[in-house]
């Protein structure tokens, strides 16, 4: 939490930074003899009016906002610049006292105390690269300069009262691009306008890239590799305890690999927000060293962390780090020597299997590895070109896998067909635990499939596997179910709780919480989402939703809304 703390009182300041320079933004604007903000200007001495007013002081704002804008980002360049500025502008608020001087100086030398104080968190460098291009682009602008003075030593020759050309060109050539002072200019021509307007515009476009070009922090470029997927798989298969951790080997992931342990984790990034798709993927007992090397990296590139799915293997791991941490649901999970159809709670299930077997609908199991077969997979990708095509949203990304038929691996692939041969739906399995467990990953069928094709898909695959020896069926997260298990009165769990019980009418919670539950479950098992620093915030709240969906959240919501008055507007 003392993280979180230290992180809202550098906001803040960075706040006053960035209110100080849109203020001056504001002052800077010729609106000094509007009668709307003749009060405002008529409270600063005409001595601060004229700094603040004009061009230069229109470009000193926007600079700024620029560097306001890359301390939020924590870039150490950023910061060196805005220490400077801030000692320069308290030396001059002293020397050219006004109204508001008293108070200008007070609060930045708070804000400055604040920066030196944080000088370890402003840790994003600088490419070497990039100090090179800035340079060339001050070069540039001193170059200009330095032309600008040679033709004022060309104007100023033969004028005898001028004692020293070359100072006076210097000194009117930065009046001209540095204070954008045109009164310099002798013969005040069309042409002469045009030229002493160009030098300003290029001097000051040289010195804005330079800006950008340093602000510009070091970006970690990670480029994946056959052997880096090879890698990946390997330890998955060994080490792969969350339902989640097959999901590692999917096209839209990076990889953070250990250095002194052996693991991997999956992620993404959304901002400054690494988002990573389940627990770390190494041995248990390497799990604290893992966790140690990751933290370390993230705090090198300035990432924050966030786990998505997380189950309880590491959740006290996580706690011992200070990791924030939120249930957001449960996975539904089958013990399969405990499981059949018996009882009232699979009453729906049984009655859908029956009318699917009454109907003469059977199921197989597709083995690419062993025989591909063009047929199949011909049906199997229309059957999932078919259901994309009637989704409402677009699908959905990071946590949920994809049909894969050019990269099956261990996927396991159940598929029903009529008694004509017809497929009608197919169910993609993801193994965990070393094979001893397989979550139903992708589930699809035809829009005119009969009742039952799914259920039966899913019920048979898991009595093959129950003959084989695996030992757990999984059906998935019920997202946002049972949050509220111990009580908890934080924030996060009465809105997460709102959220199911109340928004079902923008997503249906509840109805897919129910297609996992008609089964019957032999238990359910918590999900978690941690992030660190702590607590859980928007921020990390947009991470998640925008690492899933290929839109934006705005959109998503538009969407969402948009779905909802149609099927008002039907009823």
């Amino acid at each position: 939490m003392r993280v979180f703390y230290r992180r809202s009182l550098q906001n803040i300041a960075i706040f006053f930074l960035m209110f100080v320079g849109i203020k001056n933004f504001v002052i800077s604007l010729p609106l000094k003899h509007s009668r709307y903000f003749e009060g405002l200007y008529n409270k600063i001495d005409s001595t601060d009016t004229m700094f603040l007013q004009g061009r230069l002081a229109f470009i000193l704002s926007l600079i700024m906002i620029l560097l306001a804008f890359n301390l939020y980002k924590r870039i150490r360049s950023a910061w060196i610049a805005e220490i400077i500025v801030l000692v320069i502008s308290i030396v001059l608020q002293a020397i050219y006292f006004h109204a508001f001087a008293l108070h200008m100086i007070i609060l930045e030398t708070l804000v400055l105390t604040v920066l030196i104080a944080s000088v370890n968190d402003f840790s994003r460098k600088t490419h070497s690269h990039s100090f090179k291009k800035a340079l060339m682009y001050v070069g540039f602008s001193f170059v200009l300069l330095i032309m600008n003075a040679g033709l004022g030593i060309y104007i100023l020759r033969g004028q005898s009262h001028v004692a020293n050309f070359l100072s006076q060109a210097l000194l009117e050539s930065v009046k001209l691009m540095i204070f954008m002072d045109k009164s310099v200019i002798v013969s005040r021509t069309a042409l002469m306008n045009i030229y002493a307007d160009s030098v300003i515009v290029l001097y000051w476009v040289s010195i804005f890239s330079a800006l950008l070009v340093i602000l510009k922090p070091v970006t970690y470029d990670y480029f994946k590799n056959k052997s880096d997927l090879e890698k990946v798989h390997s330890l998955v298969l060994r080490y792969g305890q969350n339902p989640m951790s097959y999901l590692a080997v999917e096209a839209d992931k990076f990889y953070f690999f250990g250095v002194e342990v052996e693991g991997v984790c999956a992620y993404t990034i959304v901002r400054d927000v690494m988002v990573i798709c389940g627990d770390p993927i190494c041995a248990q007992e390497d799990g604290a060293v893992f966790l140690s090397e990751l933290m370390t990296f993230s705090r090198t590139h300035h990432y924050d962390l966030v786990f998505l799915n997380v189950t309880e293997a590491f959740l006290e791991l996580y706690k011992a780090n200070q990791f924030g941490y939120l249930k957001y649901g449960e996975d539904a999970c089958f013990k399969l020597e405990d499981y059949n159809l018996k009882g009232g709670a699979v009453a729906k299930v049984r009655a859908a299997i029956n009318h699917a077997n009454k109907s003469g609908i059977q199921v197989h199991e597709y083995k690419p590895k062993v025989k591909v077969d063009p047929k199949v997979e011909n049906d199997i990708m229309e059957i999932s070109n078919e259901w994309l095509k009637n989704k409402t949203m677009p699908e959905m990304q990071f946590m949920l896998g994809g049909v894969n038929l050019d990269a099956p691996r261990e996927r396991r692939y159940f598929y029903a067909v009529d008694e004509q041969g017809l497929m009608l739906g197919f169910v993609v399995f993801l193994p965990y635990l070393s094979g001893k467990a397989y979550l139903a990953d992708v589930t699809r069928r035809r829009n005119n499939a009969p009742q039952g094709v799914l259920e039966k898909i899913v019920f048979d695959a898991f009595m093959i596997m129950k003959e084989e020896g695996v030992i757990f069926g999984n059906m998935g997260l019920s997202p946002l179910f049972n949050v509220d298990e111990n009580e908890s009165q934080s924030i996060s769990v009465k809105i997460s709780e709102y959220i199911y019980e109340n928004l079902n009418s923008l997503y249906n919670f509840k109805l897919l919480h129910h297609s996992k539950e008609k089964y019957a479950p032999t238990h359910w098992e918590s999900r978690y989402v941690t992030c660190y620093p702590k607590p859980m915030t928007i921020k990390y709240a947009y991470a998640i939703v925008k690492a899933q969906n290929p839109i934006s959240p705005s959109q998503i919501l538009r969407q969402l809304l948009g779905n909802r008055i149609f099927h008002s507007e039907k009823k």
